[in-house]
C-alpha cells in the first residue's frame, strides 16, 4: 500500500487529460465509453502487480519489492498507451505519440522513450522484477539487467522455419504480432477478457489461435468456437458446456488444475432478434 498516493498522483495529472485528449482528437476504430477506457487502464495495471503478490511455493525478496518504487510510473504509462491510446487508428497512434511524449515531460516521469519510432514500439523491461524466484521442484531462470524501454523485437532469437511444417502454418514473427501475443497472454494469464478487433483479412484469426494452441502456459486449455448467422444461444451453451467436465449437478469446470480459454471467432456475425440483440453474445456476456 505505501504506493497509493504515487498511483493517485499519476491518475490525477494524466487520467482526465488523456481521456479529453482521446475524445478530441482521436478516431477510435471501435467506439468506447470513458469508463471502459478507466476500467481496462486499471485492469493492465494490475496485471503488473500481480507477481509481487505472494503465492503457495513461491518467494518474493525485499530487492525485488524494492524495485516498484522505480517501475510503478512505467507501469502506469505503459497501461495508458496499451488502453486509451490502443483504440485509434494509424493517423491517431502518431497524435497519440506526440501527445505522451510531451505530458510525461510536463510532468516530470523519470524514464522517458527513446526518440526512435513510436511509443507503441516499445515494451518495458523489468530488469527481472517479475519473473518470480524458484518454485519447488522447479528451477525458474531470472533474468538481472537494467529496467529501460527495448522494442518487441529486441530479445527474440533468430527465426527459423521448421522444415517440416505446412506452408499455411508459418507464421514470421513481426512487431505486430509479438506485441500483440504479449498483451493477450498478460490480460488472459491475469484472469481478463480480450477482444481482438482490426480489418478483415489481416490475421487476427490465425495469430490469435497459434497464440492459444502453442504458446500458453501449460495450465492453459483453449477451445475454438465459430459463430454465424445461424448460432443460437442455445447453442453455444451447449458448446461450451460439452467443453466442460461435470463437477456435480449444475456445476461444470475444466480439469482440476487448469483452466479453459474459449476463443470466439467471428463475434459480430450472430443475427439479431427483434429487440435488437444478439442472443448468443448477451450469453457469453454472462461469463
Amino acid at each position: 500500500h505505501p504506493y497509493i498516493p504515487a498511483l493517485s498522483d499519476l491518475l490525477t495529472k494524466f487520467l482526465q487529460r488523456t481521456v479529453n485528449f482521446v475524445r478530441e482528437n482521436i478516431k477510435e476504430i471501435v467506439s468506447t465509453t470513458d469508463a471502459n477506457l478507466v476500467f481496462s487502464l486499471l485492469k493492465m495495471m494490475e496485471c503488473f502487480f500481480r507477481p509481487f503478490i505472494i503465492v503457495e511455493g513461491a518467494t518474493i525478496t525485499q530487492d525485488k519489492v524494492a524495485m516498484i518504487a522505480d517501475l510503478y510510473e512505467s507501469w502506469f504509462i505503459f497501461s495508458l498507451i496499451w488502453t486509451m491510446g490502443a483504440t485509434c487508428d494509424k493517423d491517431g497512434r502518431a497524435m497519440f505519440d506526440e501527445y505522451i511524449r510531451r505530458i510525461m515531460k510536463e510532468e516530470g516521469i523519470k524514464m522517458m522513450f527513446p526518440t526512435e519510432g513510436l511509443v507503441y514500439d516499445y515494451k518495458l523491461d523489468d530488469g527481472g522484477a517479475s519473473v518470480m524466484e524458484k518454485n519447488e521442484g522447479e528451477e525458474v531462470e531470472v533474468k538481472v539487467g537494467p529496467i529501460q524501454w527495448i522494442t518487441w523485437m529486441q530479445d527474440l532469437p533468430p527465426y527459423k522455419v521448421d522444415p517440416y511444417m505446412r506452408y499455411s502454418d508459418i507464421i514470421v514473427p513481426t512487431q505486430d504480432t509479438i506485441r500483440s501475443n504479449y498483451l493477450i497472454e498478460m490480460l488472459l494469464t491475469n484472469k481478463k477478457p480480450v477482444m481482438c478487433v482490426g480489418p478483415t483479412g489481416t490475421g487476427k484469426t490465425l495469430c490469435a489461435v497459434d497464440k492459444l494452441l502453442r504458446t500458453m502456459p501449460k495450465e492453459y486449455l483453449s477451445h475454438i468456437i465459430n459463430f454465424s448467422a445461424q448460432t443460437s444461444a442455445n447453442q453455444t451453451q451447449d458448446i461450451i458446456d460439452s467443453k466442460l467436465d461435470k463437477r456435480r449437478k449444475g456445476v461444470f469446470g475444466p480439469p482440476l488444475g487448469r483452466r479453459y480459454v474459449l476463443f470466439i471467432d467471428d463475434l459480430n456475425m450472430p443475427a439479431l432478434e427483434k429487440f435488437g440483440a444478439q442472443p448468443p453474445i448477451e450469453l457469453v456476456r454472462q461469463y
